[in-house]
């Protein structure tokens, strides 16, 4: 088997480290940064390396794309017709509805794409900060067609476990935009907020953590997470909506000098997260 991974960046990189061993693979890397692929054949964890993605997919048997959502639908539709018959493609992208309408109808009947999203990350990107253990005890989303045969989505499954994975959750494209949006994305709305306040410039002496810890994410890049926000917006959008209404409750009960309510409010919220997120308040 030969796997090429289009991107060795944090994701693609971390994926690459921990493949190596999977099927006997022949592992193919390409990216447009030369010293990303000589740090990469280097590591061994590429076993040839491409400036050009079209040079690494020709022979490839398991193809998963690591670029930003629109660059991975780009390199899909440019290079429809240089599949090899029976190849299995998978990505890695935060959104899915955009991807898979993008692609429908436009790729051979027989090539295989099966939407996949790795639950992991770091606050700095880029090869040097891959690691093999980025997946360990993550849970990896995939999100199948009625087009997909059981034999591919058991493959990208299975490379998901193999990558340390401890749960592979298979969802719909509009149920894992929703919930993402939820998850991941708000939480990066509500950091960046945080941040876009001039208290921050004085607060470094006045935190115990907590704001540490709510703003951790806004440590961003903001072209990947400007391109995810947009492509997700309805979806996003409404989780906002959400946001805004729990907050103006709280303030409603806090302006309204109304402590039963606000202890209604906040007790709530204690028991769903202990019950939800496996937390117990200390």
């Amino acid at each position: 088997m030969i796997i090429s991974i289009i991107g060795l960046g944090l994701i693609g990189g971390s994926i690459a480290r921990r493949l190596r061993g999977f099927h006997n693979a022949e592992i193919y890397g390409a990216d447009t940064d030369e010293q990303t692929l000589r740090l990469a054949l280097a590591d061994n964890v590429i076993d040839k390396g491409f400036k050009d993605g079209y040079e690494a997919i020709s022979d490839a048997d398991f193809i998963i794309l690591c670029l930003y959502p629109k660059q991975n639908v780009d390199f899909l539709l440019k290079n429809a017709s240089s599949f090899k018959q029976g190849c299995v493609i998978t990505d890695v992208s935060g959104v899915k509805e955009f991807v898979l309408s993008s692609i429908e109808g436009k790729l051979p009947d027989t090539v295989q794409f099966v939407g996949g999203h790795p639950m992991a990350g770091r606050e700095t990107g880029g090869y040097k900060s891959s690691t093999d253990t980025l997946f360990d005890g993550s849970s990896y989303l995939i999100t199948p067609t009625a087009k997909n045969s059981p034999e591919s989505i058991a493959l990208v499954r299975e490379m998901a476990e193999y990558i340390g994975a401890r749960h592979v959750i298979t969802t719909s494209p509009e149920e894992h935009d929703a919930m993402i949006a939820y998850t991941s994305q708000l939480m990066h709305v509500v950091a960046v907020a945080l941040c876009d306040n001039p208290l921050l410039e004085r607060a470094a002496n006045f935190s115990a953590g907590s704001l540490r810890d709510c703003t951790r994410v806004a440590l961003i890049n903001a072209d990947m997470w400007s391109e995810l926000f947009l492509e997700n917006k309805d979806a996003l959008c409404d989780r906002i909506d959400e946001l805004c209404l729990s907050l103006n409750n709280l303030k409603k009960a806090i302006v309204g000098g109304d402590r039963e309510m606000l202890i209604k409010l906040l007790e709530a919220a204690t028991a769903r997260k202990q019950k939800w997120l496996n937390e117990t308040v200390r």
